[in-house]
Protein backbone atom coordinates (compact mmCIF):
# COMPACT_ATOMS: atom_id res chain seq x y z
CA UNK A 1 0.00 0.00 0.00
CA UNK A 2 2.82 2.33 0.88
CA UNK A 3 4.56 1.45 -2.37
CA UNK A 4 1.42 2.39 -4.37
CA UNK A 5 1.07 5.62 -2.43
CA UNK A 6 4.71 6.48 -3.04
CA UNK A 7 4.30 5.74 -6.75
CA UNK A 8 1.28 8.05 -6.97
CA UNK A 9 3.16 10.82 -5.17
CA UNK A 10 6.17 10.49 -7.44
CA UNK A 11 3.95 10.42 -10.53
CA UNK A 12 2.13 13.56 -9.39
CA UNK A 13 5.46 15.25 -8.63
CA UNK A 14 6.86 14.59 -12.10
CA UNK A 15 3.50 15.54 -13.67
CA UNK A 16 3.96 18.99 -12.15
CA UNK A 17 6.57 19.50 -14.85
CA UNK A 18 3.76 19.93 -17.35
CA UNK A 19 2.96 23.57 -18.10
CA UNK A 20 0.90 25.45 -20.64
CA UNK A 21 2.22 28.45 -22.58
CA UNK A 22 -0.60 30.75 -23.67
CA UNK A 23 -0.79 32.10 -27.18
CA UNK A 24 0.10 35.67 -26.20
CA UNK A 25 3.23 34.81 -24.20
CA UNK A 26 6.56 33.02 -24.31
CA UNK A 27 8.43 31.27 -21.50
CA UNK A 28 12.06 31.44 -20.53
CA UNK A 29 13.11 28.19 -18.84
CA UNK A 30 15.76 28.34 -16.11
CA UNK A 31 16.98 24.81 -15.52
CA UNK A 32 19.27 24.44 -12.48
CA UNK A 33 19.53 28.24 -12.43
CA UNK A 34 20.75 28.59 -16.02
CA UNK A 35 18.62 30.22 -18.67
CA UNK A 36 17.82 28.04 -21.65
CA UNK A 37 17.27 29.60 -25.06
CA UNK A 38 15.34 29.87 -27.28
CA UNK A 39 12.12 30.92 -25.62
CA UNK A 40 9.41 28.27 -25.38
CA UNK A 41 6.48 29.03 -27.70
CA UNK A 42 2.79 28.50 -26.97
CA UNK A 43 1.40 25.02 -26.33
CA UNK A 44 1.56 22.20 -23.78
CA UNK A 45 5.14 21.70 -22.62
CA UNK A 46 7.02 19.44 -20.20
CA UNK A 47 10.22 19.94 -18.24
CA UNK A 48 11.69 18.98 -14.91
CA UNK A 49 9.51 19.77 -11.89
CA UNK A 50 10.21 22.38 -9.26
CA UNK A 51 12.75 23.21 -7.81
CA UNK A 52 14.95 22.10 -10.69
CA UNK A 53 13.18 24.34 -13.21
CA UNK A 54 11.84 27.88 -12.92
CA UNK A 55 9.59 29.43 -15.55
CA UNK A 56 9.58 33.13 -16.43
CA UNK A 57 6.59 34.10 -18.52
CA UNK A 58 6.96 37.19 -20.74
CA UNK A 59 4.60 38.76 -23.25
CA UNK A 60 6.58 40.39 -26.04
CA UNK A 61 3.46 41.95 -27.62
CA UNK A 62 1.97 43.58 -24.54
CA UNK A 63 2.33 47.37 -24.38
CA UNK A 64 2.89 48.43 -20.76
CA UNK A 65 2.81 51.88 -19.19
CA UNK A 66 4.90 53.51 -16.49
CA UNK A 67 3.63 56.84 -15.17
CA UNK A 68 5.33 59.48 -13.07
CA UNK A 69 4.11 62.76 -11.70
CA UNK A 70 0.61 63.81 -10.75
CA UNK A 71 -2.47 61.78 -11.54
CA UNK A 72 -5.28 63.49 -13.45
CA UNK A 73 -8.61 63.28 -11.65
CA UNK A 74 -11.72 62.38 -13.58
CA UNK A 75 -13.52 65.59 -12.58
CA UNK A 76 -10.55 67.88 -13.18
CA UNK A 77 -11.10 71.20 -14.85
CA UNK A 78 -10.54 70.88 -18.65
CA UNK A 79 -7.97 73.68 -18.55
CA UNK A 80 -6.19 71.96 -15.68
CA UNK A 81 -6.24 74.81 -13.15
CA UNK A 82 -8.88 73.79 -10.56
CA UNK A 83 -7.07 71.07 -8.62
CA UNK A 84 -6.58 69.91 -5.06
CA UNK A 85 -3.65 71.41 -3.16
CA UNK A 86 -2.28 68.09 -1.87
CA UNK A 87 -2.21 66.54 -5.35
CA UNK A 88 -0.34 69.50 -6.82
CA UNK A 89 2.69 68.76 -4.64
CA UNK A 90 3.42 65.64 -6.64
CA UNK A 91 5.60 65.64 -9.73
CA UNK A 92 6.95 69.18 -9.39
CA UNK A 93 9.74 70.16 -11.79
CA UNK A 94 11.81 73.35 -11.79
CA UNK A 95 12.14 75.08 -15.16
CA UNK A 96 15.15 77.00 -16.43
CA UNK A 97 13.55 80.35 -15.66
CA UNK A 98 12.91 79.36 -12.01
CA UNK A 99 9.24 78.40 -12.37
CA UNK A 100 7.61 75.27 -10.94
CA UNK A 101 5.34 73.07 -13.02
CA UNK A 102 3.52 69.85 -12.21
CA UNK A 103 4.14 67.41 -15.05
CA UNK A 104 2.70 63.96 -15.58
CA UNK A 105 4.53 61.70 -18.04
CA UNK A 106 3.43 58.30 -19.34
CA UNK A 107 6.01 55.93 -20.85
CA UNK A 108 4.70 53.14 -23.07
CA UNK A 109 7.06 50.23 -23.64
CA UNK A 110 7.31 46.54 -24.61
CA UNK A 111 9.69 43.79 -23.58
CA UNK A 112 12.21 43.45 -26.41
CA UNK A 113 15.01 41.36 -24.86
CA UNK A 114 13.82 38.85 -22.22
CA UNK A 115 17.38 38.04 -21.08
CA UNK A 116 18.21 41.67 -20.29
CA UNK A 117 14.75 42.25 -18.84
CA UNK A 118 15.02 39.32 -16.41
CA UNK A 119 18.70 39.37 -15.46
CA UNK A 120 20.28 42.81 -16.06
CA UNK A 121 18.10 44.76 -13.62
CA UNK A 122 16.35 43.92 -10.39
CA UNK A 123 13.28 45.94 -11.38
CA UNK A 124 13.28 47.26 -14.96
CA UNK A 125 10.03 49.19 -14.40
CA UNK A 126 11.42 51.01 -11.38
CA UNK A 127 14.68 51.74 -13.22
CA UNK A 128 12.72 53.06 -16.19
CA UNK A 129 10.67 55.34 -13.93
CA UNK A 130 13.78 56.77 -12.24
CA UNK A 131 15.56 57.31 -15.57
CA UNK A 132 12.52 59.05 -17.04
CA UNK A 133 12.17 61.29 -14.01
CA UNK A 134 15.84 62.23 -14.27
CA UNK A 135 15.48 63.08 -17.97
CA UNK A 136 12.32 65.15 -17.42
CA UNK A 137 14.11 67.06 -14.63
CA UNK A 138 17.08 67.75 -16.91
CA UNK A 139 14.93 68.88 -19.85
CA UNK A 140 12.77 71.10 -17.63
CA UNK A 141 15.86 72.71 -16.10
CA UNK A 142 17.11 73.62 -19.59
CA UNK A 143 13.73 74.94 -20.83
CA UNK A 144 11.56 77.93 -20.11
CA UNK A 145 8.07 77.73 -18.66
CA UNK A 146 6.48 78.80 -21.95
CA UNK A 147 8.21 75.97 -23.79
CA UNK A 148 6.78 73.36 -21.44
CA UNK A 149 3.43 75.05 -20.87
CA UNK A 150 2.24 74.81 -23.59
CA UNK A 151 4.19 75.92 -26.66
CA UNK A 152 6.76 73.13 -26.98
CA UNK A 153 4.83 70.04 -25.94
CA UNK A 154 5.25 68.25 -29.27
CA UNK A 155 8.98 68.96 -29.41
CA UNK A 156 9.33 67.96 -25.74
CA UNK A 157 7.52 64.68 -26.41
CA UNK A 158 9.84 63.80 -29.31
CA UNK A 159 12.92 64.76 -27.27
CA UNK A 160 11.88 62.64 -24.28
CA UNK A 161 10.99 59.65 -26.46
CA UNK A 162 14.44 59.66 -28.08
CA UNK A 163 16.25 60.26 -24.78
CA UNK A 164 14.41 57.56 -22.82
CA UNK A 165 14.97 55.04 -25.64
CA UNK A 166 18.69 55.80 -25.69
CA UNK A 167 19.10 55.56 -21.91
CA UNK A 168 17.07 52.33 -21.71
CA UNK A 169 19.37 50.74 -24.29
CA UNK A 170 22.48 51.96 -22.47
CA UNK A 171 21.31 50.42 -19.19
CA UNK A 172 20.25 47.18 -20.94
CA UNK A 173 16.76 47.15 -19.48
CA UNK A 174 15.54 44.91 -22.29
CA UNK A 175 12.72 47.34 -23.11
CA UNK A 176 11.57 48.90 -26.37
CA UNK A 177 10.20 52.40 -25.77
CA UNK A 178 7.10 52.98 -27.88
CA UNK A 179 6.23 56.53 -26.80
CA UNK A 180 6.75 59.07 -24.03
CA UNK A 181 3.68 61.28 -23.80
CA UNK A 182 3.10 64.42 -21.75
CA UNK A 183 -0.25 63.67 -20.12
CA UNK A 184 -0.66 67.04 -18.39
CA UNK A 185 1.29 70.15 -17.46
CA UNK A 186 -0.24 72.17 -14.63
CA UNK A 187 0.92 75.22 -12.66
CA UNK A 188 1.02 75.22 -8.85
CA UNK A 189 -2.28 76.20 -7.22
CA UNK A 190 -0.70 79.29 -5.65
CA UNK A 191 -0.10 80.88 -9.06
CA UNK A 192 -2.83 79.27 -11.13
CA UNK A 193 -4.67 82.60 -11.52
CA UNK A 194 -1.52 84.20 -12.97
CA UNK A 195 -1.08 81.30 -15.38
CA UNK A 196 -4.74 81.64 -16.36
CA UNK A 197 -4.22 85.34 -17.10
CA UNK A 198 -1.19 84.52 -19.23
CA UNK A 199 -3.13 81.85 -21.12
CA UNK A 200 -6.00 84.26 -21.75
CA UNK A 201 -3.59 86.94 -22.93
CA UNK A 202 -1.88 84.45 -25.25
CA UNK A 203 -5.26 83.38 -26.66
CA UNK A 204 -6.24 87.01 -27.18
CA UNK A 205 -2.94 87.67 -28.91
CA UNK A 206 -3.45 84.70 -31.24
CA UNK A 207 -7.00 85.88 -32.00
CA UNK A 208 -5.86 89.40 -32.88
CA UNK A 209 -3.04 88.06 -35.05
CA UNK A 210 -5.50 85.81 -36.88
CA UNK A 211 -7.93 88.69 -37.41
CA UNK A 212 -5.19 90.92 -38.83
CA UNK A 213 -3.97 88.08 -41.02
CA UNK A 214 -7.50 87.59 -42.36
CA UNK A 215 -7.84 91.33 -42.93
CA UNK A 216 -4.54 91.38 -44.82
CA UNK A 217 -5.72 88.53 -47.04
CA UNK A 218 -8.93 90.44 -47.77
CA UNK A 219 -6.95 93.58 -48.69
CA UNK A 220 -4.72 91.57 -51.00
CA UNK A 221 -7.79 89.97 -52.62
CA UNK A 222 -9.43 93.41 -53.04
CA UNK A 223 -6.25 94.81 -54.58
CA UNK A 224 -6.01 91.87 -56.95
CA UNK A 225 -9.63 92.31 -57.99
CA UNK A 226 -9.02 96.04 -58.52
CA UNK A 227 -6.06 95.33 -60.80
CA UNK A 228 -8.14 92.76 -62.68
CA UNK A 229 -10.97 95.24 -63.26
CA UNK A 230 -8.52 97.91 -64.37
CA UNK A 231 -6.95 95.54 -66.88
CA UNK A 232 -10.38 94.53 -68.21
CA UNK A 233 -11.40 98.19 -68.59
CA UNK A 234 -8.11 98.99 -70.25
CA UNK A 235 -8.62 96.14 -72.70
CA UNK A 236 -12.14 97.27 -73.56
CA UNK A 237 -10.89 100.83 -74.02
CA UNK A 238 -8.12 99.65 -76.35
CA UNK A 239 -10.63 97.64 -78.35
CA UNK A 240 -12.92 100.66 -78.73
CA UNK A 241 -10.01 102.88 -79.76
CA UNK A 242 -9.04 100.32 -82.40
CA UNK A 243 -12.61 100.43 -83.72
CA UNK A 244 -12.45 104.25 -84.00
CA UNK A 245 -9.09 103.94 -85.72
CA UNK A 246 -10.65 101.51 -88.19
CA UNK A 247 -13.24 104.17 -89.12
CA UNK A 248 -10.46 106.66 -89.75
CA UNK A 249 -8.34 104.29 -91.82
CA UNK A 250 -11.07 102.79 -94.00
CA UNK A 251 -12.95 106.00 -94.55
CA UNK A 252 -16.01 106.42 -96.70
CA UNK A 253 -16.13 104.57 -100.04
CA UNK A 254 -18.95 104.11 -102.59
CA UNK A 255 -19.16 100.42 -101.66
CA UNK A 256 -19.20 100.95 -97.89
CA UNK A 257 -20.27 104.41 -96.79
CA UNK A 258 -19.17 105.67 -93.42
CA UNK A 259 -22.64 105.32 -91.96
CA UNK A 260 -22.94 101.70 -93.11
CA UNK A 261 -19.52 100.88 -91.77
CA UNK A 262 -20.41 102.43 -88.43
CA UNK A 263 -23.69 100.52 -88.31
CA UNK A 264 -22.00 97.19 -89.07
CA UNK A 265 -19.33 97.78 -86.42
CA UNK A 266 -21.84 98.78 -83.74
CA UNK A 267 -23.99 95.77 -84.60
CA UNK A 268 -20.99 93.48 -84.16
CA UNK A 269 -20.20 95.07 -80.79
CA UNK A 270 -23.86 94.81 -79.80
CA UNK A 271 -24.04 91.10 -80.64
CA UNK A 272 -20.77 90.46 -78.76
CA UNK A 273 -22.11 92.26 -75.69
CA UNK A 274 -25.35 90.28 -75.77
CA UNK A 275 -23.32 87.07 -75.96
CA UNK A 276 -21.70 88.02 -72.64
CA UNK A 277 -24.86 89.26 -70.88
CA UNK A 278 -27.58 86.83 -71.92
CA UNK A 279 -25.98 83.70 -70.35
CA UNK A 280 -26.05 85.48 -66.98
CA UNK A 281 -29.77 86.28 -67.09
CA UNK A 282 -31.94 84.03 -64.91
CA UNK A 283 -35.22 84.85 -66.68
CA UNK A 284 -36.54 83.39 -69.91
CA UNK A 285 -37.96 85.22 -72.97
CA UNK A 286 -40.52 83.54 -75.26
CA UNK A 287 -40.51 84.77 -78.89
CA UNK A 288 -42.99 84.23 -81.67
CA UNK A 289 -41.13 82.59 -84.54
CA UNK A 290 -43.71 83.94 -87.04
CA UNK A 291 -42.83 87.57 -86.25
CA UNK A 292 -39.53 89.36 -86.75
CA UNK A 293 -37.57 90.33 -83.68
CA UNK A 294 -35.93 93.76 -83.46
CA UNK A 295 -32.95 93.65 -81.10
CA UNK A 296 -31.78 97.19 -81.78
CA UNK A 297 -31.56 99.57 -78.85
CA UNK A 298 -31.46 102.87 -80.70
CA UNK A 299 -34.19 103.62 -83.33
CA UNK A 300 -33.24 104.37 -86.89
CA UNK A 301 -33.15 108.06 -87.90
CA UNK A 302 -36.41 107.82 -89.92
CA UNK A 303 -38.28 106.21 -87.04
CA UNK A 304 -36.83 108.78 -84.64
CA UNK A 305 -38.11 111.68 -86.83
CA UNK A 306 -41.54 110.05 -87.11
CA UNK A 307 -41.77 109.73 -83.34
CA UNK A 308 -40.83 113.36 -82.84
CA UNK A 309 -43.48 114.57 -85.33
CA UNK A 310 -46.20 112.60 -83.54
CA UNK A 311 -45.28 114.25 -80.27
CA UNK A 312 -45.49 117.69 -81.93
CA UNK A 313 -41.92 118.55 -81.16
CA UNK A 314 -39.52 119.68 -83.96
Amino acid sequence: MKRWLLSIVMLAYFASGLFIVRGNEQVLVRRFGKARLPLVASGLRFDLPWPFVRLDRVNLNEVRTVSLGIQVAGNADPRGFLREVARDRQGEFLTGDKNILNVQVAVQYRIANPMDYLFMSESPERALRLLTESLVTDVAARSGVDFIHPLGLNELRELLTASVSRVADEHRLGLLIEDVSIVSVLPPVEVKSAFLDVSNARAEKDRMIQEEFTRGEQLVAAETDSHRRIEISRGESDRFEKTIAQFQVVGETPATPSAELRRMTMQRLFVSTLGEILPRLAGKVFLDSAKPVDLTIWPRPAESNRTESKDGTP
